[in-house]
């Protein structure tokens, strides 16, 4: 309850929730590439959440509501591979 008051909260108050996944704690510089990204897909007030995973090895995924970016190194790893099977 406690959740979804929060989330209703947000929306009325123009706020977004981002989740930004490192492979690291998130720094200031890295913290300021993600704002400059973020401004590209919303002008509402961001609250930043970050989840860290070793497994994307460096860069981050940024979710906002529906919308992903993925500027990870194991997705552009992955984008090689399947290059190179073909």
């Amino acid at each position: 309850m406690a959740l979804q008051y929060n989330s209703q909260f947000n929306e009325l108050s123009g706020v977004e929730v981002a989740k930004v996944t490192t492979a690291i704690p998130m720094d200031s510089e890295m913290e300021s590439k993600v704002r400059a990204k973020i401004s590209t897909f919303s002008d509402k007030k961001i609250n930043i959440v970050n989840i860290v995973d070793p497994s994307i090895i460096g860069g981050f995924i940024l979710r906002i509501g529906d919308q992903q970016y993925n500027a990870s190194v194991s997705n552009r790893l992955q984008t090689l591979k399947r290059e190179f099977a073909k």
